[in-house]
């Protein structure tokens, strides 16, 4: 119902959901009925969707849910996308561990400064047990009424798969089965089955355009001729990616090499504004600088190429890995603000010819900042520099890390 006063929610129009039933102990995979032991004693569930359509833009709407006995839940209320306009929306990093205990503390007050954000990205690790049914109960506990009016962009990571088979090199890696009952998400006809619902394209009003990738799964060459396609054909102002692997990594001795080799050319060429990353624990920021071999057309070059930022938003957290960067100086990438053992939530606004980001700790002390502007050509560049009211932020300068299994006391 258009939210415009009590008596248009009580005539609110009735849909039917979609039902999909889960056994939560098993799952099949080539043609073997595996257990998951996690879930040892669930019951089957059943998971419920409803595809709305014919909705106004910039519209408030509201909506509750009822069941076969007749109960009804609260009211929720959510405003659909602008034709055009300014855009604001939240990006976070793995939540992963101590999702209720710590991570809920995060995600809440990314709401309560931004609650105006139209839409989260969470990009990848949204749980450390992809099949994991309490922990995905803790993962929408955590966020509450918020998941109810501001929709969820979520990124699969590695910790939503698991692995089938004893031996490493040969094992398997499936997708959570809670994946697709739990997101209704966007299903990309030219992409392989294997591919839809971690890979898709979310239109967002005419300036923003997000692409999410899913960089566990194997077959990245898909996704890249995808991408590419897609980048391509868009006409938004503004292009956002978001995926879980950095491109280039900040947390720890690893690095994704192939990722990078594939995937960088096509994000420089095709001038993206922002990669939102998460896996590495750490916090990064920095830009590549455009080159006439790094795109087509040499009207661009010398300009702020894509900004790629790392975040994790839970508590689990890594050292910083020290040199890497240095080692990236070859693809013209310069880190602007790093950061360890800090819990982050960041704060992306588009209004028109101007891009603001903020990222900013659990507690709501501002740690990052910039703006940048692009012209009619698609020239960005930094209208406003960094910023922060808090020193950087070091293992040395902050709390001791408990283990991981002390995450959730």
């Amino acid at each position: 119902a258009k939210s415009t006063n009590e008596k248009d929610v009580q005539r609110a129009k009735r849909e039917t959901a979609r039902t999909e039933a889960l056994t939560l102990e098993t799952v099949t995979h080539a043609n073997a009925t595996l257990k998951i032991d996690v879930n040892a004693g669930l019951a089957p569930v059943n998971y419920h969707s409803v595809l709305f359509s014919g909705l106004e833009p910039n519209t408030l709407y509201a909506y509750r849910v009822g069941g076969a006995d007749g109960k009804w839940s609260e009211w929720f209320q959510v405003r659909t996308a602008p034709e055009s306009g300014p855009v604001k929306f939240l990006y976070v990093g793995d939540a992963q561990n101590g999702i209720l205990s710590h991570w809920s503390r995060t995600i809440r007050a990314a709401y309560a400064h931004a609650p105006d954000a139209r839409f989260i990205i969470h990009a990848g690790d949204l749980v450390n047990t992809a099949s994991r049914d309490y922990e995905w109960a803790q993962w929408f506990k955590a966020v509450g009424f918020i998941h109810g009016m501001v929709p969820a962009i979520p990124v699969a990571g590695n910790h939503e798969y698991f692995r089938v088979g004893a031996d490493a090199s040969t094992a398997s890696r499936l997708l959570s089965i809670l994946w697709r009952p739990q997101f209704r998400l966007p299903e990309e006809a030219a992409l392989p089955e294997t591919l839809r619902e971690t890979v898709y394209a979310v239109r967002y009003a005419k300036d923003v355009d997000v692409f999410v990738l899913d960089t566990t799964n194997a077959d990245l060459q898909s996704q890249a001729v995808w991408l590419d396609r897609q980048l391509g054909a868009s006409t938004a102002r503004w292009k956002v990616v978001t995926f879980h692997h950095p491109i280039f990594s900040s947390g720890r001795d690893r690095d994704n090499k192939a990722h990078r080799d594939l995937l960088l050319p096509i994000l420089t060429a095709r001038n993206v504004d922002l990669v939102l990353q998460g896996h590495d624990h750490t916090y990064a920021r920095g830009a590549v600088r455009q080159t006439p071999e790094r795109i087509a057309g040499a009207n661009r070059a010398g300009a702020l190429g894509p900004m790629f930022v790392n975040s994790v938003s839970g508590p689990k957290q890594y050292t910083w890995s020290e040199g890497r960067w240095a080692n990236y100086a070859e693809h013209g990438v310069s880190l602007d603000k790093m950061a360890e053992n800090t819990q982050f939530f960041q704060v992306i606004g588009i209004d028109g010819d101007q891009l603001t980001y903020e990222a900013y700790t659990a507690d709501g002390q501002l740690y990052d900042r910039f703006a940048m502007k692009k012209d009619a050509r698609g020239v960005r560049k930094l209208v406003d520099g960094r910023a922060a009211t808090i020193d950087e932020r070091r293992f040395a300068n902050t709390a001791p890390y408990p283990s991981r299994d002390d995450l959730d006391k």
